[in-house]
């Protein structure tokens, strides 16, 4: 029996953002986990995880790798071409969050900052945001933690284990927000479905939600609606064919509107739906629906 390729996973990302309860997931789902690799060490690292693999000892590692280790933003590029030299199927987990909750975050915890030992935390933020931007762009999946619990994070990494996927198929995440809330940082696709007609602003529609009959049907029935989403459909036939023959594995096309509760919940379930018709495998997520205002 053929025996399945060595895998390595690569998590990097900000600081608080959640890489080390990552980490402890993957070494749960049977992945050799290393924390905070030096950058020196990894040609020799791989040149003994292929090693061990041929003797059938290693098959899957997850290395966390950012930057704590000074010279990782900097050799980057020479590390990933080493991986894709040496033919190791790999695969980078970028998490991140927002500077607000990073920055809530580490005064919860009263840590200090590795990147501003000494200094103000939010410095420490902004120096790291430089250095990983590179990497962050190149990343295949980007996880915005910035909502998320413990729990929500591993079923979250979890998901993505389980949906890896052959290059020719594309895996879509529709997705609704509320821009007072921010852009999640994992869009792929963003649209602005503010110019609707807010129900909001309907007393017997403002407890209601996107997802409610009533709701659904006075956005829908507006003409500025409909135009909207005959122009949205073969936009979108247009970018998936083009996302699927360029090898993207994962998709996330996000709706916003003000609050993240009507329109672009309506929206998004619409869009959804019609993706699911035409065969694509979708999930949909509304961030800010149960959100207090």
């Amino acid at each position: 029996m053929k025996r399945a390729p060595l895998e390595i996973i690569l998590i990097s990302g900000m600081s608080g953002a959640g890489k080390s309860a990552a980490l402890d997931t993957l070494e749960d789902a049977g992945y050799f986990a290393i924390d905070n690799l030096p950058g020196i060490l990894f040609p020799a690292l791989l040149a003994n995880l292929e090693d061990h693999f041929r003797l059938g000892h290693i098959r899957k590692i997850a290395l966390a790798m950012d930057a704590r280790e000074k010279s990782f933003p900097r050799n980057f590029d020479h590390y990933f071409r080493i991986l894709k030299r040496r033919g190791i199927r790999s695969r980078i987990f970028f998490f991140d969050a927002r500077d607000d909750i990073l920055l809530r975050r580490f005064s919860e915890t009263r840590r200090r900052h590795p990147l501003a030992p000494s200094g103000r935390v939010a410095f420490g933020i902004r120096k790291e945001r430089e250095l990983l931007h590179p990497i962050r762009g190149i990343a295949d999946d980007i996880i915005d933690t910035s909502y998320m619990n413990a729990h929500q994070l591993r079923d979250k990494v979890l998901d993505m284990l389980r949906g890896h996927r052959p290059k020719k198929e594309l895996s879509v995440t529709v997705s609704s927000f509320g821009y007072r809330y921010g852009i999640p940082l994992e869009a792929d696709i963003v649209l602005d479905v503010r110019f609707l007609p807010n129900p909001h602003f309907v007393p017997r529609l403002r407890p209601l939600s996107g997802k409610t009959a009533p709701v659904a049907q006075f956005i829908f029935r507006r003409r500025e609606t409909k135009r909207f989403l005959k122009t949205l459909a073969p936009l979108l036939h247009l970018l998936l064919r083009e996302y699927l023959r360029e090898g993207k594995v994962y998709l996330n096309i996000s709706f916003g509107c003000t609050g993240g509760r009507h329109r672009s919940v309506a929206i998004a379930a619409r869009v959804a739906s019609d993706l699911k018709k035409k065969g694509y495998p979708v999930k949909i997520l509304h961030r800010d629906l149960n959100r207090e205002d």
